[in-house]
């Protein structure tokens, strides 16, 4: 038995075809087949069952599949690791960013792989955090920016940025005069905040609206996304809590908001790049902070240390 073996079991299975199979796997029909002949013969069980015009697995093949996409997947990170060593640039780079960020980074990080690594594939993912983390312990994201409130300790965890957190409310609220606002000051009945972290301390002292709290509303809103939540308080007196990042985005495309810093201790998140111990590519993540070092997005403060 080898990997090319399994590769052809796999083909089959998932074309249901022989001769789509040898088609797939540039083999001729009569290679393909003879092959998995041997492998079942070897095995002394049939992977396959062969009728006119229909070809299904087995009980005992549906086992194999399963087995065999595990051990076809492994070898593909053996060779990609392999790449990677070799010239980490040479394979396609995965990166995570929670939905809190990514509308806020995509033209920066753009940017910052198209003069770092030009020739390099790139993909940006959006996810919540702890999804994020998973995905990189399993090897399908390689890199994952979160809070490191909020960070897996099986994972390391580079420092890129610190920044500071808001309260966000439209032009002309009451509170927009204020040049500071503690967590206990924010009015309990007009707070909307995502059922997941953006990664502060401070977010614990913050008020958890209820349903009898937020009674009075004539129109209400709970658990949508961020920026759907920013749009709505541009036109209501609700108010919500947003990052340097999103503030100067916001300000920058002329949203109609105002933003009051937080004063109380915990207003700072400490962002960073969750990623596998030992991992190969760290040569380019020591790339990508330090760019991020000399070129921060606008209204964060670099962190990374070489």
């Amino acid at each position: 038995m080898n990997l090319r073996d399994l590769e052809y079991v796999m083909a089959v299975a998932r074309l249901g075809n022989f001769s789509a199979a040898a088609s797939a796997c540039h083999v001729s029909q009569p290679a393909l087949s003879n092959q998995i002949r041997k492998l079942e013969k070897e095995l002394g069980m049939d992977l396959f069952i062969r009728m006119s015009g229909e070809t299904r697995l087995s009980a005992f093949g549906q086992r194999v599949v399963a087995i065999a996409g595990d051990m076809l997947t492994g070898a593909q990170k053996i060779r990609d690791a392999a790449t990677e060593f070799r010239d980490p640039e040479a394979v396609p780079f995965q990166i995570g960013l929670t939905p809190t960020l990514a509308p806020y980074l995509t033209k920066y990080f753009s940017t910052l792989f198209s003069d770092l690594f030009p020739t390099m594939q790139v993909t940006m993912i959006e996810d919540l955090p702890q999804n994020m983390l998973q995905q990189v312990e399993d090897h399908t994201l390689d890199v994952a920016l979160v809070a490191q409130l909020n960070h897996n300790p099986t994972l390391d965890f580079t420092s890129i940025w610190s920044e500071p957190l808001f309260l966000a409310m439209r032009r002309g609220h009451p509170l927009e005069t204020l040049t500071s606002i503690r967590p206990e000051e924010v009015p309990v009945d007009d707070f909307i905040r995502l059922p997941h972290s953006f990664g502060y301390e401070l977010e614990a002292r913050l008020p958890t609206p209820d349903r009898q709290s937020r009674a009075s509303k004539r129109f209400d809103l709970t658990a949508l996304r961020f920026e759907t939540i920013c749009r709505h308080i541009c036109h209501s007196d609700d108010c919500t809590i947003v990052s340097a990042l999103a503030a100067e985005q916001f300000r920058h495309d002329d949203w109609p908001l105002s933003f009051v810093p937080f004063e109380a201790p915990g207003h700072l998140r400490n962002l960073g790049a969750a990623s596998r111990l030992n991992c190969p590519r760290k040569p380019l993540l020591a790339k990508i902070g330090a760019y991020i070092q000399r070129n921060p997005p606008k209204g964060v403060t670099p962190t990374f240390e070489a």
